[in-house]
């Protein structure tokens, strides 16, 4: 008996999902979640009971916006010191710290503001979340790649989606229940309620230590030194003030260092490569988003009712999602993430073809349940297998910067094809929308093949250096 405790505490000691530093993923997961649709979805809904016109809601939409341009102030977060709480906390402690607390005010603020008579005021508050709650993103982004080792970032993602999706059921559903006027509830219930689970966040807050990154010196580093020789080498002798700037202004060695030292350090590192890698970034999710846009109105025309759609893409989906990424997460942890990568990319493709098969038969939730189960596992698995390969581009000394980078690329191509899918379906039904979609996915399939190659080729350079000394 005693053998078989040891057995088993070794086991869970080896297990991926039991290490600390994995599972405070699942909390600050669930903090990064909760703030989306309450500035999203839900918020939409509570400008529209208080006769909002949906005019005016669709301009309030872009609060979104935020989280898509939130590489524009990473280099702030990535470097600037927060006076005092920096000295109790830490640089990313002391950001999440403020973010977190923030969001819950602005949330008990759009709690206590009457959405009719005072619209520029709860907008103001949603945006000022938006704001704040991206801000968070891209710190528990960089959280999660220094506190965690790569064999971990898979299973690390996998918790933070995780959380991720629990959150968005709460900020979804159960602000939705919350505030039905039927069973006594209410808007400012419903977003008090939601202010008070941002806790979770804080709790996890709580419990993560300060994360180890690289800090140098503003102006110190080698790269800020080869930076400012190659923009000295640009400007002409003549100008001398604007080359005394350049070399010795504390303005123009922070712009260096914050804002133009990350994106040299990818370009030095991968050279031509890194073009590669950024098409990658932006090619991997183009045919699941582009899909995605339309995915409700497809189950509403199949004659799917909503509660139908809510019990089976909604929560059953979510479960299937999360196992997904768990799955991605314990093979990232075993196995090359290269191959990850090109199962996640076939997967997302041949899931597809299964939405084009189900455009041509009649109503049925067995099959629903069967798409929707490996549509959302392969998404979930692709999902976490991406997050963790974005780990292991990043420099953690420009961690928050470079991460925010990618995950802003992560989705360009895909919103912008995703807004003529409309008229896409209207000109070749449903059918061959869904093949299209599947069609867009070949060229990420082709781009991990080249970044397959270039590893090949790098571990032969190895292995020939190593040859050379022995």
């Amino acid at each position: 008996m005693k053998n078989s405790t040891i057995k088993l505490q070794s086991y869970a000691k080896g297990f991926v999902y039991f290490h600390p530093e994995v599972i405070r993923m699942l909390l600050l997961g669930f903090s990064a979640g909760l703030p989306y649709l309450l500035v999203m979805g839900t918020f939409s809904w509570l400008l529209k009971d208080a006769g909002i016109s949906r005019t005016d809601i669709g301009f309030a939409s872009w609060i979104g916006l935020a989280y898509s341009i939130k590489v524009l102030w990473s280099p702030l977060v990535d470097n600037l010191k927060i006076p005092l709480l920096h000295k109790w906390f830490g640089k990313r402690r002391s950001w999440l710290f403020v973010a977190q607390v923030g969001i819950t005010l602005c949330l008990l603020a759009i709690a206590t503001t009457d959405a009719g008579t005072h619209t520029a005021r709860i907008i103001s508050f949603a945006l000022a979340t938006a704001f704040l709650a991206a801000t968070q993103d891209i710190v528990v982004d960089a959280f999660r790649v220094e506190s965690v080792d790569e064999k971990k970032q898979g299973a690390a993602s996998a918790m933070y989606i995780m959380g991720y999706r629990l959150a968005m059921i709460a900020a979804g559903a159960g602000a939705l229940m919350l505030a039905n006027e039927e069973v006594g509830g209410s808007w400012q219930f419903s977003y008090m309620v939601m202010a008070l689970l941002m806790s979770v966040g804080l709790i996890g807050w709580l419990l993560s230590p300060e994360p180890p990154h690289v800090e140098k010196e503003i102006g110190t580093s080698e790269l800020d030194h080869k930076v400012t020789n190659r923009l000295l080498t640009a400007v002409p002798t003549t100008q001398e003030k604007l080359r005394r700037f350049i070399q010795s202004s504390s303005i123009s060695q922070h712009i260096i260092r914050s804002i133009i030292s990350p994106f040299v350090d990818f370009i030095i590192r991968y050279r031509w490569w890194g073009l590669v890698i950024i098409a990658f970034i932006m090619a991997f999710r183009v045919s699941d988003l582009v899909m995605g846009v339309m995915t409700n109105v497809f189950y509403d025309d199949m004659g799917f009712s909503k509660d139908e759609v809510a019990k089976i893409s909604k929560i059953y989906g979510l479960i299937m999602t999360i196992l997904g990424a768990f799955i991605g997460g314990i093979a990232v942890n075993r196995t090359s993430i290269l191959k990850c990568l090109l199962t996640g990319s076939l997967l997302v493709m041949l899931t597809n073809l299964l939405f084009a098969f189900m455009a041509t038969q009649d109503k049925s939730n067995t099959l629903l349940i069967g798409v929707i189960s490996a549509d959302n596992l392969a998404g979930g698995f692709a999902q976490g297998v991406l997050m963790a390969y974005f780990a292991t581009l990043v420099n953690r000394e420009f961690t928050a910067t470079q991460y925010a980078l990618y995950t802003s690329l992560m989705t360009l191509v895909g919103k912008i094809l995703g807004g003529f899918s409309g008229a896409d379906i209207d000109r070749w039904g449903y059918e061959f929308f869904f093949i299209y979609t599947t069609f867009l996915g070949i060229p990420a399939v082709l781009l991990v093949l080249a970044l397959m190659y270039r590893e090949k080729q790098l571990q032969a350079k190895v292995l020939l250096k190593g040859k050379g000394d022995s």
